[in-house]
């Protein structure tokens, strides 16, 4: 069993450089992963930047991920079905789209505190 994402730039080379991986092998592409499965994958990767987010928000972040997710798979097809070209939307992608709005919140909520710091000092140095 040979596991690699099409949308790497190594898979690109590997099929250049042996192209008896697409002509003699069985592809076997991944189907797409339930609601359920991707909810339960942002939960996880989440966790950690979890007491940023408020707990009445939290589920709704949740939603959003997965509803981001299931848009990007339905404009992929639109895509495919209008211009003929392929958008691949893989469990990768998911997983870099949690990446980014962990980063982003990170440093929303480190900027955020920072403002709020500044503030609270500027208030003491006028009282």
């Amino acid at each position: 069993v040979l596991a690699m994402s099409p949308l790497s730039e190594a898979y690109r080379n590997r099929i250049r450089q042996f192209p008896s991986l697409v002509n003699c092998c069985t592809i076997d592409w991944f189907s797409p992963w339930p609601e359920l499965a991707l909810a339960s994958v942002a939960r996880t990767n989440l966790a950690d930047v979890e007491s940023s987010i408020k707990p009445d928000e939290y589920p709704g972040v949740i939603k959003m991920c997965v509803l981001m997710h299931k848009s990007v798979e339905h404009v992929s097809k639109r895509y495919m079905d209008e211009m003929q070209r392929y958008n691949q939307v893989t469990p990768t992608s998911y997983l870099s789209l949690l990446s980014v709005l962990k980063t982003t919140l990170r440093s929303r909520y480190t900027y955020l505190d920072e403002q709020r710091n500044r503030l609270l000092i500027g208030l003491e140095k006028l009282a």
